[in-house]
């Protein structure tokens, strides 16, 4: 297993707090958007691409290397892309007969999260490409969860240690719990959390803090997931 992780690009982590019953073992994001003509109608059978970008600007390679996938529009130009692991990609659509095609050359996906990504197409020649900027943080309107999610590129920016819990405290309501070694979240106790690295939890069963052999190095992680609500 050692052996493994040293060749993997990246690892996602997670830390979920207060979940008694149930917990997501989320490993992915999405990304759903609607496509629509200059009036605002929709255009269905759009084929839509999402492809990796290959690295994260300003970042070390990221676990979406070699990602592509295609999907449809349908009759209400409505599509959606599941299961794609956090990181930044370009989306695409085809021309279509009247239409030019369109593209959004860096949508940045994180985990647990759907990221909405519209296309209003423009008319013009199917040998044209419309390329789709915006400086504007896009928020999922579908999540319902209180989480924080620290991405590789956020993780650069600021000050850490070697481990990715050196970070944790930067999620509203994390502080540490030294006496138990653990971590705080919303007046919890550590002994409440529960770890989960790639889908696989590695809480310390008698104690309910995390190992120090699983708090892995930075250069291991691609993004770490603060979670204090149930709603998964």
């Amino acid at each position: 297993m050692i052996q493994k992780i040293k060749f993997l690009p990246s690892i996602l982590a997670l830390l979920l707090c207060l979940t008694a019953t149930a917990f997501g073992q989320e490993t992915t994001g999405r990304i759903e958007g609607t496509i629509t003509d200059p009036s605002g109608a929709a255009v269905p059978g759009v084929t839509v691409t999402v492809r990796s970008r290959g690295t994260t600007e300003g970042a070390r390679q990221d676990a979406t290397i070699g990602f592509n996938r295609t999907v449809t529009a349908d009759e209400s130009g409505f599509y959606r892309v599941q299961e794609v692991p956090p990181g930044f990609y370009a989306v695409t659509t085809t021309a279509i007969s009247g239409f030019s095609a369109s593209t959004n050359p860096s949508v940045e996906v994180v985990l647990g999260k759907t990221t909405p990504v519209n296309f209003q197409l423009q008319t013009g020649a199917l040998t044209e490409t419309v390329t789709v900027t915006s400086d504007a943080v896009a928020i999922d309107p579908t999540d319902n969860k209180i989480q924080t999610n620290i991405t590789a590129q956020v993780a650069e920016l600021l000050p850490k240690g070697t481990n990715f819990t050196s970070l944790l405290t930067v999620a509203p309501g994390v502080r540490n719990e030294p006496l138990s070694g653990g971590f705080q979240i919303d007046g919890a106790s550590g002994s409440e959390n529960t770890f989960i690295i790639d889908g696989q939890e590695v809480t310390n069963f008698r104690t309910g803090t995390l190992n120090q052999n699983n708090n892995i190095p930075f250069q291991f992680v691609q993004e770490v997931q603060v979670k204090s609500s149930s709603g998964f």
